[in-house]
């Protein structure tokens, strides 16, 4: 049996299967032989002289071939850079730390735009400017680096400084502050947030045990103490804390996916839209004693873009 092959010249050429599978070994090993190539002289260029001294008309130069071969292997001085840290162990002049912020943050850029499922490592390697090898090279595993994401949007330290430091006490002002905080200041992570949360039923029970741990668990939490302490206060109907809480919830989320998605031809300031979202929310849950101190006049409600 024969198999069809293409010479240089791009001539279909028809051969026995046994000489195509010789063929196509010694391809792929004169592949790996021309890219150990690549490394040896950009590794001996790093250390006889720093990266500065890594140019690639160099590293082609001293590796025997062309910068169009070399371009082939390697995309770019970063992504070569970046094989010497993750093949050879050796230190390029980017810090580890520093490597791993860049592809966390490609990450959030990719399941931002296209969900968890879709993104790739290679995609995520090429939109980081590495190679594939130096991205496994700091992440294992995709699993690794989406919790290495969730931890970076994750909202909680942001949301218990809130509550520790910007609470007034009054439950309109506290929840105005909240909206804006979280509509306007941590818009764009909670919504990588809830593109992982959208996927969590195709992934697995670490997964989604590691999400919730470090993302809504707590923050439905310290909102829920907040809402415990305001009926103590009389400031909140009693009901149960939960429903409650998700009830708040809904309003930001559709705040946020609502100015992800039109941006600025959403003709509504994060201001107005809070007045009315915290309004609206009290309107059922609030206590009539707590409504009558605001007493339903223009001096006692906020107006868009003053403060409350």
């Amino acid at each position: 049996m024969d198999k069809v092959l293409s010479n240089r010249t791009n001539d279909r050429v028809r051969v026995p299967v046994g000489e195509a599978k010789r063929i196509e070994t010694r391809g792929r090993l004169a592949v790996a032989v021309v890219r150990d190539r690549i490394l040896t002289a950009a590794f001996t260029l790093v250390q006889s002289g720093g990266p500065d001294c890594m140019r690639l008309d160099a590293v082609a130069s001293g590796a025997g071939i062309s910068k169009a071969t070399l371009y082939r292997h390697f995309r770019s001085r970063a992504i070569l850079l970046d094989a010497l840290a993750g093949e050879r162990g050796m230190a390029t002049g980017l810090e580890a730390p520093d490597r791993r912020a860049v592809i966390i943050d490609a990450t959030v850029r990719l399941v931002g735009l296209q969900g968890l499922r879709a993104t790739t490592m290679d995609q995520i390697a090429f939109a980081a400017g590495i190679s594939p090898a130096a991205l496994y090279w700091h992440f294992e595993n995709k699993e690794a680096l989406c919790q290495a994401v969730i931890l970076r949007v994750s909202p909680i330290a942001t949301i218990e400084e809130f509550f520790a430091t910007k609470c007034s006490g009054d439950i309109r002002t506290d929840l105005l502050a909240l909206v804006r905080l979280v509509v306007g200041d941590l818009g764009s992570r909670l919504t990588t947030c809830v593109r992982l949360a959208g996927e969590l039923p195709g992934q697995t029970d670490a997964f989604r045990d590691f999400f919730l741990a470090n993302g809504p668990l707590p923050v439905w939490r310290r909102v829920g103490t907040y809402f415990d302490e305001q009926v103590r206060l009389g400031a909140l109907k009693p009901a149960p804390t939960l429903p409650r809480v998700l009830t708040f919830g809904g309003i930001l989320f559709a705040g946020v996916l609502t100015r992800n998605i039109f941006g600025d031809a959403l003709q509504v300031s994060v201001d107005e839209f809070a007045v009315q979202a915290v309004d609206t929310f009290l309107t059922g849950q609030a206590t009539d004693a707590y409504r009558n101190t605001l007493g339903g006049s223009n001096d006692a409600r906020s107006r868009p873009g003053e403060a409350p």
